[in-house]
C-alpha cells in the first residue's frame, strides 16, 4: 500500500449508534484518501498495479471461503479458476499497496483509543493491530484491551490470510466502538498480534480496515459491526452511502445529504448479500458495447474497475490508440493515449453512468509519457466485475442493508454549500 499524498476532504457525518456520548467535536469526521500508482516522478509504477489487483482478487478468494462456512454453498461467484490461481506454487506474491483507501476515525474502548480505519466495501470484519503486535506493527496505532474497562477477551483465535502473502492473526475481543460521537457496544473485532510485511505502516496507511459488507463473508459471524450499530441505533433505514469526489468526500450512515448528489437515485437489488452484488445491464464505451448482464461488485476497497479479461480486449480495441501493456505492466493491463481519453458508460436498472476519461486515465509509463495506464484491468480469474473507486468517483453510491439494493446518483455541479448539511430521511 503505497505512500503517496494525502487529501484531505470534508464530512463524514455519522449519524448511528445506540447511546450518544459528547457531541462537542464529533459532527465531521476528515475522511482521508492516499491515491495513486505512480512512482516519484509521476510515471506509473508497474508493482504497485499489480500488487492492487492481486491484493484484491485475493480478498475474494477469502469471502468466497467464509461465505461457505458461513451458509454451507459455494458463493455463486466464485470460481476454481480464481482459487488455483492463489494457491499456486512460484505464484509471484505481491504485498498490497496502499494507494487508494478512504480512510477515517473511530473510537474503541472506555477510556477511548482513537484508530484510523479504512472503509471497505468489499470486507466485513474489523481488525486493529493490538498492543502485543511487535511484528509490522511499528507506528501503527495499537488497541490495549487491557486498558479498556469494557473490552472482553472471546478467547477464539483469528487468522485472516490473503493468497498475496499478507495476513493478520490474533485474537477476537468485544468492545465500544464509537463514530462521530456514537457508540456501539460490544462489537466484534480482531485484535491481531502480527501483521504481515504488506500491512506495515510503510505500505498500508490506515491502522485497521472496517468492513461495510454483509455478514456472509465474515469471518467474526453474521452479527458485524455495521449490522449491531444499525439495530443499536434502532435508525429507521439501515443505509450508508458515499461521495468519494476530491472536493467534496464523505460518508454518511443513516441517511442521504442531498447535496452530496443531483436528480433521483436509480436502485438495483443486491443479488446475493456477501458483497455489494448486482447485476449491471451493460459496459459501453465510444459507442460500444462491450458486455451486457454481467454480474458486479460495488467495492470501496478496490481503488480500479476490474473487468472479465475478454470483456476488457474489447473494451479497448473500441479505445483509438489502445494497447496491451502486458510488457511493460503485466497480463491485462492496457495502455491508452494520455491526450484526450473517452469516458465509458456503466448501466443499472436502464440508466447509464459516466465514468469520466480523467478516471479511465492513469499514470504515463516511464519510457514513453504519451501513453498512460488504463484503469480498466482484465483478469481471466474471474467471471464478474469490480468497480471500484475510479468508477465509484463519478457517482454518488448508497448501500442499503435493509432493502438490500444498491443505489446510484449523478453528482451534482461542483459549488461551494458553506459545510451546510440537509439530510433526507
Amino acid at each position: 500500500m503505497q505512500l503517496s499524498i494525502a487529501f484531505v476532504f470534508s464530512s463524514l457525518l455519522i449519524l448511528a449508534a445506540a447511546s450518544p456520548v459528547e457531541r462537542l467535536d464529533a459532527i465531521r469526521i476528515p475522511l482521508t484518501k492516499r491515491a495513486g500508482f505512480s512512482t516519484g516522478q509521476g510515471t506509473v509504477d508497474p508493482h504497485a498495479l499489480r500488487a492492487h489487483v492481486a491484493q484484491r482478487l485475493a480478498n475474494y478468494q477469502r469471502g468466497f471461503a467464509a461465505y461457505e462456512q458461513n451458509t454451507g454453498n459455494s458463493h455463486p461467484l466464485a470460481s476454481s479458476t480464481l482459487a488455483k490461481r492463489f494457491a499456486m506454487p512460484g505464484n509471484e506474491n505481491l504485498a498490497p499497496v496502499d494507494n487508494s483507501m478512504w480512510c477515517g476515525t473511530i473510537r474503541v474502548g472506555n477510556p477511548t483509543q482513537s484508530f484510523q480505519v479504512d472503509f471497505d466495501t468489499g470486507s466485513s470484519d474489523l481488525f486493529l493491530p493490538g498492543h502485543n503486535c511487535t511484528t509490522n506493527c511499528d507506528k501503527h496505532a495499537k488497541y490495549n484491551p487491557a486498558t479498556s474497562s469494557s473490552a472482553r477477551d472471546l478467547h477464539t483465535p483469528f487468522s485472516l490470510s490473503y493468497g498475496d502473502g499478507t495476513s493478520a492473526s490474533g485474537e477476537q475481543y468485544t468492545d465500544t466502538v464509537i463514530i462521530a460521537g456514537y457508540q456501539t457496544n460490544d462489537a466484534v473485532f480482531g485484535v491481531s498480534s502480527e501483521y504481515s510485511s504488506g500491512l506495515d505502516a510503510s505500505q498500508f496507511g490506515a491502522d485497521g480496515v472496517l468492513g461495510l459488507a454483509f455478514g456472509n463473508i465474515s469471518h467474526f459471524g453474521p452479527d458485524t459491526f455495521m449490522s449491531k450499530l444499525f439495530q443499536q441505533a434502532k435508525l429507521r433505514d439501515h443505509v450508508f452511502a458515499f461521495s468519494l469526489t476530491e472536493h467534496d468526500s464523505s460518508l454518511t450512515i443513516g441517511h442521504m445529504n442531498k447535496w452530496s448528489y443531483d436528480g433521483p437515485i436509480t436502485y438495483v437489488p443486491v443479488t446475493n448479500e456477501g458483497y455489494w452484488q448486482v447485476m449491471m445491464d451493460g459496459v459501453s464505451v465510444n459507442g460500444t458495447t462491450i458486455t451486457q448482464n454481467v454480474p458486479a461488485v460495488v467495492d470501496t476497497g478496490t481503488t480500479l474497475v476490474l473487468g472479465r479479461k475478454s470483456d476488457v480486449a474489447a473494451f479497448y480495441a473500441a479505445v483509438p490508440g489502445a494497447q496491451e501493456a502486458t510488457s511493460e505492466i503485466g497480463d491485462g493491463y492496457y495502455t491508452i493515449p494520455c491526450a484526450n481519453p473517452p469516458a465509458a458508460n456503466f448501466t443499472f436498472s436502464g440508466r447509464a453512468f459516466t465514468m469520466s476519461g480523467e478516471s479511465l486515465r492513469g499514470a504515463p509509463l516511464a519510457s514513453d509519457v504519451g501513453r498512460c495506464a488504463g484503469n480498466v484491468v482484465g483478469s481471466d480469474s474471474q467471471s464478474f466485475w469490480i468497480l471500484g473507486d475510479r468508477f465509484l468517483s463519478n457517482v454518488y453510491s448508497v448501500f442499503d442493508m435493509s432493502a438490500a439494493r444498491v443505489g446510484f446518483a449523478n453528482l451534482p455541479p461542483r459549488k461551494d454549500n458553506s459545510g451546510s448539511d440537509d439530510w433526507d430521511n
